[in-house]
């Protein structure tokens, strides 16, 4: 099966959880708790225990989420000795991020990164466009501050708010009632921040939008107006 091609209709993305600390894993587990799209088949340890899990175990993952305790070197290694083969997505939380170069020689089903202040809902937008086999690097930095301020320059306000919201898995109509706009009013937003970005589509969008950190900015610049902690941030791991 084409992996980017699928739909809510067929079954759930699978989803293997690692990291050491039980309560961890539970915080994971409960974020994803409630996406009918995504089923979590396993948990483990440690990478000896992931793999173990993938090779004799008999279990199945589209993605496989682990936090900034495993060296995400040492455990592209391993997985790539013990399954040549591996189809499988990774996604960080927290460390120091996912080096590209790991994600283009290992990953090719798909890879990121999300940092440890994340909100719930990126990490579950993330876990999704991984198992739909791409690739997503949020959070501004040195390197891409500019193409931040080139992004946002060429944008509208309201075409900036739409893409935030379409990088959160909203669809039209929920952008509609979000932003209290017509349908064909977000429709003609979309299409204008399509041409701008030069994104093919809507998927194309919300992942050029991770890339560039817009999300991640739009989070920021919300809790410096609000003087107060952003309400839809939530700690995915701890500390």
């Amino acid at each position: 099966m084409d992996r980017k091609r699928k739909t809510a209709t067929e079954s759930p993305a699978r989803v293997l959880l690692l990291d050491e600390h039980w309560i961890t894993r539970a915080a994971l587990r409960g974020a994803l708790s409630d996406a009918a799209d995504l089923e979590i088949t396993g948990e483990a340890t440690d990478t000896d225990e992931a793999i173990s899990l993938l090779c004799t175990a008999g279990v199945s993952a589209d993605v496989l989420v682990f936090t900034g305790a495993t060296d995400p070197a040492n455990l592209c290694s391993r997985l790539a000795d013990a399954l040549p083969q591996w189809p499988v997505g990774l996604l960080m939380i927290g460390g120091d991020g996912f080096p590209d170069a790991l994600g283009r020689r290992y990953a090719p089903a798909g890879w990121g990164w999300l940092p440890q202040s994340a909100a719930e809902k990126h990490f579950i937008a993330a876990a999704r466009l991984i198992a739909a086999g791409h690739c997503i690097a949020p959070g501004p930095s040195t390197a891409v501050n500019g193409r931040i301020a080139a992004v946002i320059d060429s944008l509208t306000a309201r075409e900036v708010d739409v893409l935030r919201l379409l990088a959160d898995g909203c669809t039209n109509a929920e952008i509609s009632t979000r932003l209290q706009l017509g349908e064909s009013t977000v429709k003609s937003h979309v299409q204008n921040l399509l041409n701008k970005l030069g994104a093919r589509n809507r998927v194309s969008a919300a992942i050029h939008a991770y890339e560039i950190g817009l999300v991640h900015l739009e989070r920021q610049a919300r809790q410096r107006t609000s003087h107060g902690e952003d309400p839809d941030s939530c700690s995915l791991v701890g500390g």
